[in-house]
């Protein structure tokens, strides 16, 4: 039977829960075959858990070693650790294998893999949009991707056998591919995931922050736990997508603190109108948006399109309007 090394560096929650999926796959039906899982964490005792959990079929002594030993390697490390493992294994990568990582922002991932990763192998940038306020090894969960859309931003000079094998792999977890440029990503990610974080966070510090917030904790019910429930989330993750994504995050924190500033006005000019405007828009907004299918792309057919229904067509389109890109770019 088929057997496809497969190293994943970093065995969190992303890591652990991405080894969960694809060591468990049907090896019949999966396109790898039997895989064999090979982990490194820099935390011995994450890696002792993870191959405790069966998310790991063996420890590797570091990520070079990891990395020398498989077809393809996914970092699953927080974002600014991402630079220090592809510099590690870069020396020993086999000619033809696929890099992919699992970062929350893809543009400064993207130049880091073209400053350091060798041509003879291929990287395509991944992010699932799937996870949790809770982290680490004891957290990860074999459905953690099923049905998630998973980003995915391959280099212009991957080949698009390694682009396929991404896409394979994404499927093959349960989640769905969904091909972006990495620019474009973190805008958007911005604004739906990395935002959101720091709203979270603002609330608990302001509120915390109060003379009366020991009073004030008892009051509080399913709104603020709702609200304040991603300030629990890896602070390390955290830190690195500010730090790595700054200009997209501090755009849309200006267009918050203008429009926080546009509704204090309105309370202290008691204008109904604007205020009933706004919360009336706000709720449509979301009410549309909670009727949408979950986890559908845009121009998806249905609800869960199978691999016939996308094909490798939207790698081949994607990779030839990111060369198109790049030829202008070098011209």
């Amino acid at each position: 039977m088929k057997e496809t090394p497969i190293a994943i560096i970093g065995l969190g929650l992303i890591g652990g829960s991405l080894g969960l999926a694809l060591g468990t796959a049907d090896p019949k039906e999966s396109p790898f075959g039997r895989a064999r899982i090979i982990g490194y964490d820099a935390n011995k005792q994450a890696m002792r858990t993870a191959r405790g959990r069966l998310a790991i079929d063996e420890e590797a002594p570091s990520a070079a070693e990891a990395a020398g030993r498989a077809a393809i390697v996914i970092i699953a490390t927080p974002v600014q650790a991402v630079r220090e493992v592809m510099a590690e294994i870069a020396p020993h990568l086999h000619q033809g294998a696929l890099v992919i990582d699992t970062a929350s922002t893809k543009a400064q991932v993207m130049r880091w893999a073209r400053e350091l990763l060798p041509r003879t192998a291929s990287f395509v940038g991944g992010h699932p949009m799937a996870g949790s306020e809770q982290s680490g090894i004891d957290a990860a969960s074999i459905d953690l991707f099923k049905d998630a859309i998973y980003c995915l931003c391959p280099d212009p000079q991957a080949r698009s056998e390694a682009v396929d094998t991404a896409q394979a792999l994404v499927e093959t977890i349960g989640a769905k591919p969904y091909y972006l440029d990495p620019e474009e990503h973190d805008a958007y990610v911005a604004g739906i995931s990395h935002l959101p974080f720091l709203l979270s966070t603002a609330l608990v510090e302001m509120t915390s922050r109060s003379p009366g917030w020991v009073e004030m904790q008892a009051l509080a019910a399913t709104g603020f736990r709702d609200v304040s429930r991603l300030a629990s989330g890896d602070p390390t993750m955290h830190r690195d997508i500010c730090l790595t994504n700054g200009p997209a995050i501090t755009r849309w924190i200006n267009d918050t603190i203008r429009f926080l500033v546009e509704v204090r006005e309105a309370i202290a000019e008691q204008n109904t109108a604007a205020l009933d405007d706004l919360f009336n828009h706000a709720r449509q907004v979301r009410e549309a948006w909670l009727q949408r299918t979950p986890h559908q792309r845009p121009g998806e057919p249905g609800p869960t399109p199978g691999r016939e229904d996308l094909g490798p067509t939207i790698g081949q389109l994607f990779m030839g309007r990111m060369a198109s890109r790049r030829r202008r770019e070098e011209k």
